[in-house]
C-alpha cells in the first residue's frame, strides 16, 4: 500500500488537479487508486477519514486531496497518519508570490469569503503572516520552506512541484504516476472541461475589483441577497473572460506590486527556490 497526499497550498492549481481526478475516478479506481478529495470539516477530524478508509479495506494507493493538508497543526497531522501502516509521501506546489497573492485576493472576493478591503489592506496582511508564520494561526502561508517543515514534522516525505499554467497538470498527473506505479494507466485521463459559473477554476481580472468589492458590501449589509451577487459574480467573471481575451497587455492590477513581491519573494523564499531549481525531483518533467 501507499499514502500520497495533495496538500496545497491554496491558488496554486488545487482544484483543477481535484476535478481532473474526480473526472477520472473510475480509471483511477480501476488502477488501484483510491482518490478522495477531503472535505473542509474533514480536515478537523482526520482521524475519522483514515478510520473509515481502514473499515472499507486500504485500497493499493490512497491519495489524499486537500488544499488545506499544509496548514494543519503538525502533530494532529502526524497522528491521524500514524494510523496508516505505510508513511506519507507528499507533494505541495510553489508558486511566486507575484502571482499568488492577487489570485488569492481575487478568490477572496469572489468566494464566501465576501471580502471588501482593498488589495492593498490585503497585501499588508499576508505579507505579515507570511514574514512570521509560526505566529499565523489562521489564512494561508506561502513562506514554502516553513510549510516544508512543518509537513516533515508530520512524517511526510515532501516533493515539489513548481507552479507553470501550461504544465502544472501534467507534472501533478506524473508525480501520481511515478509514486503509484501508474504511468500507462495515467496516460488515459479525460481532460477538464471548461468552467463555467463561479468555478474556483475562474478568475477575476483586476478591472472589476472595485466593482466586486461594492457588490460584496451591498451583499454583507443585506441590500443584496446572495443569490443576485452569485448572479452578479457570474457576470463579472464573463465580463473578465471577454476582457482578458482583448488584453494585449499584462493586467495592470496583477503587475503593480510585481517588482515589490519579487523583491518580497527572495527575501522569504529565495533559499527554497534557489535550492528547487538545483535539486530537482527525477520524476519532475525536464
Amino acid at each position: 500500500m501507499k499514502l500520497l497526499l495533495h496538500a496545497g497550498p491554496m491558488k496554486t492549481g488545487s482544484t483543477a488537479f481535484q476535478e481532473l481526478l474526480g473526472a477520472n475516478h473510475s480509471l483511477l479506481e480501476q488502477s488501484g487508486i483510491r482518490f478522495r478529495h477531503l472535505r473542509r470539516q474533514e480536515l478537523d477530524d482526520l482521524e475519522a477519514v483514515v478510520e473509515e478508509e481502514e473499515r472499507t479495506g486500504w485500497p493499493r494507493v490512497l491519495l489524499l486531496s486537500h488544499e488545506c493538508l499544509c496548514r494543519l497543526d503538525p502533530q494532529r497531522l502526524k497522528v491521524a497518519l500514524s494510523l496508516v501502516p505505510v508513511p506519507a509521501e507528499t507533494v505541495l506546489v510553489a508558486r511566486p508570490l507575484r502571482e499568488v497573492y492577487p489570485s488569492l485576493y481575487l478568490q477572496n472576493l469572489k468566494g464566501h469569503v465576501m471580502r471588501t478591503s482593498s488589495y492593498e489592506e490585503f497585501l499588508q496582511e499576508q505579507i505579515e503572516r507570511d514574514r512570521r508564520p509560526e505566529h499565523a494561526e489562521l489564512g494561508q502561508v506561502f513562506r514554502y520552506a516553513f510549510l516544508d517543515e512543518q509537513m516533515q514534522a508530520a512524517g511526510c516525505a515532501v516533493h515539489w512541484v513548481s507552479y507553470r499554467r501550461s504544465s502544472l497538470l501534467d507534472d501533478l498527473v506524473a508525480w501520481l504516476a511515478h509514486h503509484a506505479d501508474a504511468t500507462e494507466a495515467l496516460r488515459g485521463l479525460k481532460p477538464l472541461p471548461t468552467p463555467t459559473g463561479v468555478s474556483p477554476r475562474r478568475s477575476l481580472d483586476g478591472t472589476v475589483v472595485e466593482v466586486a468589492r461594492l457588490l460584496n458590501d451591498r451583499c454583507r449589509a443585506g441590500t443584496v441577497s446572495l443569490e443576485d451577487r452569485n448572479s452578479l459574480l457570474v457576470a463579472l467573471l464573463d465580463s473578465s473572460d471577454r476582457i482578458r481575451s482583448q488584453r494585449q497587455a499584462l493586467d495592470s492590477f496583477r503587475e503593480i506590486h510585481r517588482a515589490r513581491l519579487d523583491a518580497l519573494d527572495d527575501e522569504l523564499n529565495g533559499d527554497f527556490w534557489r535550492q528547487r531549481a538545483m535539486h530537482l525531483s527525477p520524476w519532475d518533467p525536464k
